[in-house]
């Protein structure tokens, strides 16, 4: 008898059959890949994936030997050696030999010990028993993939999505044998019919009595985008004004389109920054039901409570907690909110956990808030991966954003035997632009920055956003100075950055949008974070020179809800000129753009203007024989050995970073103002530091909980702090601000290190 996995129990009766795990996989693989056309493929995928626990070493290593044995690489080389068809079958070489590692690069026989060519060729421990009970199936000859853009492409992304469905199917099979009781928590139907109810209701009630025109508009501009979800499943743009209720809209949109098609399995969100997720997250949840809603990202954590008894309906609150966790591993819930980040670094990782959740995009509704965030080194492969979800994956693509990237012209590619066209769900976006047309626009030339903090100082509530945290420091500081002096107190002035902790961020929006409301003092210093969805509403903005579409999300921000007949946004320079390289050319083409729209008497950020922005910005972005909208020439690898199906999936995961500088997290001891006033011990952030210092294993719900406390430094920041000895190590890799009194700004956050 041969086992594939082993209980705690000597008895091998209730140990886990190979034969049984090889054929479950087998069967979850294909049902997985049955959704995108590749059933047979799937199938043979998960019975060849563990084929090499049919030595005896691997069955010695159940028994107890602590020698490692290599049983991927076995269904690899067999589906190479057996198949009709070798250049196909590299395929599901790819995914059976990685199904552990990760999927590997093909690499050369002389290359690295990890790359696919050498593993082919390597020495295994004998695994011919394995034939007494199985036998390899034959290959299929044919893809259900309608060509696109770039065949090496497809088959790469193909290549992905079925090591996404081995992959899960092999976890959860595993899981449903060793945990049952976990696997039974698993997962949320999603009911399309019943969630589109529920925001009806919803948008009823809230637009029951519109309060202003700009309800009207609101009203108008829904109703008109809700007739348009019936349409064919494709990709679509989503281009309004901000203020006008993109998120609404297009969660309305996204439900309607799955009643209207049932094949569609779920909505997902992906976003530019966490705090707009955990406020976009809220409201979904409210308005559809918790139970239906994942916020999967770095600071999301899930309360557990400890003790023993529980009430029924806590027992309730535990199990939806569970699910959620769980379904962090592979989206198996109805509704997704996450990161831009997380969602495209997925799609072109080659870990095994990042790559889990990919089957599980076929038949999704997959909206890009702010799409214009994508735009930049990766733009290309992250367009042509979109593309190839709703070409072949049954998927919908809705890019939401006031300023819209140039999708068509990255797709329609004039190789491309049928091209995919970006679909406008709004009519008239002109008209929308000017219906919610809320500020003028002033270009204020360059700036002195104590001059700026002057003027600042001398109004009442406004907004300015800066291109870098240490310009919105300095800038903070220099007010500060003016405003101790003139006020004798520093009420009602903040500063937002990302050396802040996300919890103090979120402390400082609260205030801040409390004194708005109230109309007090608020004056608020900022770094870009706050452009992107973030509700808040000042009369005056203040916006450092950068691109359009930034520029043009700094103005969301103000006079938002219309109070103002007009809100004034003032676009400066500062006399240290802007960082080179993207802040510098897209901030050279918006100079340009403003002097000449507003010479003109025209609106800078209407949408003809801001189609010329990007129109110059692609124009720069491909001068010579470099293509930066592909910085980091992930096509370009992917294509120059495709033909062979030869792909550098592990140098293409290393290589997609959204975010390049690298960054190291630190834990930060942030108290509230309230927590001040009690027992440390008692703080929320002690608790949970001292659950981490006792766990007898560092726990993923555990680092997550600190999420909300943690500040990314840049690497050699961060290696002076720790050489220094002012960081922690509180868990192995996991190291927190030994003095915050000293290093920790209640206003500023992180403070710069200096010996």
């Amino acid at each position: 008898m041969y086992y594939a996995h082993s209980t705690d129990s000597a008895d091998k009766s209730e140990w886990q059959l190979l034969l049984n795990h090889l054929t479950e996989v087998a069967q979850l693989t294909a049902k997985f890949a049955s959704r995108f056309g590749m059933e047979k493929w799937g199938y043979i995928a998960g019975y060849l994936h563990d084929l090499g626990k049919y030595s005896d070493e691997f069955q010695s290593r159940l028994k107890g030997s602590s020698r490692r044995v290599d049983h991927s690489t076995a269904g690899a080389r067999e589906i190479i050696e057996a198949g009709s068809n070798q250049r196909l079958a590299v395929i599901l070489s790819y995914i059976i030999a990685g199904h552990h590692s990760g999927l590997p690069d093909y690499g050369t026989i002389s290359g690295a010990d990890s790359c696919l060519a050498r593993r082919l060729v390597k020495d295994l421990d004998d695994y011919s028993a394995a034939f007494r009970e199985i036998k390899i199936p034959e290959l299929p000859t044919q893809f259900s993939l309608q060509p696109g853009i770039s065949s090496s492409f497809q088959l790469s992304f193909l290549t992905r999505m079925l090591f996404s469905c081995l992959v899960d199917a092999d976890t959860l099979n595993t899981e449903r044998f060793l945990n049952p009781d976990q696997a039974d928590k698993r997962g949320v139907v999603a009911n399309f019919p019943v969630l589109l109810k529920r925001f009806q209701d919803f948008m009823a009630k809230r637009f029951s009595k519109p309060s202003s025109q700009i309800d009207y508009l609101r009203t108008e501009i829904f109703n008109e985008c809700m007739g348009i979800a019936s349409q064919p499943r494709g990709l679509f743009s989503l281009t309004l004004p901000t203020g006008s209720g993109k998120t609404l809209i297009s969660l309305g949109f996204a439900l309607g389109h799955a009643v209207q098609h049932k094949e569609l399995e779920r909505i997902i969100y992906a976003i530019p920054h966490t705090n707009i997720i955990e406020q976009n997250a809220a409201i979904f949840g409210d308005v559809l039901g918790e139970e239906v809603v994942l916020e999967h990202h770095s600071n999301v954590h899930h309360d557990t409570d400890e003790s023993e008894e529980l009430l029924e309906e806590e027992k309730e609150v535990r199990r939806l907690r569970d699910t959620r966790r769980l379904s962090e591993e592979n989206w198996d819930m109805p509704v997704i909110v996450t990161t831009n980040v997380q969602f495209f670094e997925s799609l072109f990782s080659h870990k095994r956990s990042q790559t889990r959740k990919l089957h599980n995009l076929t038949n999704s509704v997959i909206v890009l808030d702010e799409a214009q965030m994508m735009n930049g080194a990766f733009f290309k492969p992250c367009m042509y991966a979109l593309e190839e979800l709703v070409r072949n994956y049954g998927c919908t693509v809705i890019m939401c954003t006031a300023t819209q990237p140039p999708a068509s012209e990255t797709l329609n590619h004039p190789r491309m035997k049928q091209q995919i066209n970006v679909k406008e769900i709004v009519t008239h976006p002109e008209l929308r632009f000017r219906q919610f047309e809320r500020v003028k626009v002033f270009s204020r030339g360059i700036v002195i920055l104590d001059g700026l903090a002057e003027e600042l100082n001398g109004l009442r509530q406004a907004l300015c956003i800066v291109n870098t945290r240490k310009t919105a420091r300095e800038l903070f500081k220099s007010l500060q100075r003016l405003h101790s002096k003139s006020a004798n107190t520093l009420e009602g002035l903040y500063h937002l950055s990302a050396r802040m902790c996300p919890r103090h961020r979120m402390d400082i929006l609260n205030v801040v949008r409390q004194r708005l409301e109230s109309d007090q003092l608020c004056l608020l210093i900022s770094t870009q974070l706050i452009e992107a969805g973030v509700d808040v509403d000042f009369p005056e903005v203040y916006r450092e020179l950068a691109g359009l579409d930034s520029i043009a999300q700094a103005a969301g921000r103000c006079n938002r809800n219309g109070k103002l007949s007009h809100g004034k946004v003032h676009v400066f320079e500062l006399e240290r000129g802007l960082p080179a390289g993207w802040m510098s050319l897209t901030g050279n083409i918006a100079r340009t753009i403003l002097k000449d729209s507003l010479e003109e008497g025209l609106d800078p950020l209407s949408v003809s203007a801001v189609e010329r922005y990007f129109a110059e910005l692609s124009y720069f972005q491909h001068i010579g024989n470099k293509d930066s909208t592909d910085g980091k020439e992930i096509i370009a690898k992917i294509e120059r050995n495709g033909r062979q199906l030869a792909f550098p999936f592990a140098e293409i995961g290393r290589e997609f970073r959204m975010i390049d500088e690298q960054m190291e997290p630190v834990i930060i001891p942030y108290k509230t103002e309230e927590e001040m006033l009690v027992e440390d011990n008692n703080t929320a952030f002690s608790i949970l530091l001292k659950r981490l210092r006792h766990a007898p294993q560092l726990s993923r719900e555990l680092v997550r909980k600190l999420q909300p406390y943690t500040v990314q430094l840049y690497e050699r920041e961060y290696e002076a702090f720790k050489q220094a000895g002012e960081l922690t190590e509180i868990s192995p890799g996991i190291r927190m601000l030994e003095r915050p009194e000293l290093w920790y700004s209640q206003q500023t956050g992180v403070k710069p290190y200096s010996a």
